[in-house]
């Protein structure tokens, strides 16, 4: 019975702790990319990738304590989540407009569509888009740079029906 036990547990780590270990291939190359296109140095403060189980287990909360349905909602079309934190530890300067065309030129390059661009001031954030083979939005991409930290966030998933429940919720008379 132990065994068995045993053996239930470690299955249950697997499958929650799949996607959680640490970033995927094409999200640590994005990431090396933006890095290197900055001239500032930067510490890892955290990196993690939360897959499909962790979510689903993750709303279960999120229902549980939140007002509306909403999040938990929106969680059921996300599959996966990744992000990476890295403090800035010696800065070269505030981002620039030159920086945001090269960020912008590299995801373009891996087949990302840019949605959102701003370079304000000391802060650049972009968001970006991508679609799998049938044409469906599965995916997007953030990246925002300020003098004390860079910020990367993946999330995929059916993310047009995470924009359509956004709709329905806030009731505002969209076409989907």
């Amino acid at each position: 019975m132990k065994t068995k036990i045993f053996l239930l547990s470690i299955l249950f780590l697997i499958l929650f702790l799949n996607g959680c270990i640490g970033i995927n291939k094409e999200f640590a190359e994005i990431r090396n990319k933006v890095l290197n296109n900055l001239d500032d140095d930067f510490r890892s403060e955290y990196q993690f990738s939360i897959g499909s189980v962790g979510i689903t287990v993750s709303s279960w909360f999120v229902d549980a304590a939140a007002d509306e349905d909403l999040p938990a909602e929106i969680l059921e079309d996300v599959s996966s989540v990744q992000v990476g934190v890295y403090k800035k530890i010696r800065s070269a300067g505030s981002p620039s407009i030159t920086t945001l065309r090269e960020l912008e030129n590299e995801m373009l390059q891996k087949g990302w569509k840019s949605i959102v661009k701003t370079c304000d001031g000391n802060e650049l954030n972009s968001i970006y888009i991508r679609s799998n083979s049938n044409e469906m939005l599965d995916r997007l991409f953030m990246i925002s740079l300020n003098d004390e930290e860079l910020i990367l966030v993946e999330v995929e998933g059916d993310l047009k029906e995470v924009i359509a429940t956004v709709i329905r919720d806030k009731r505002l008379n969209i076409k989907t």
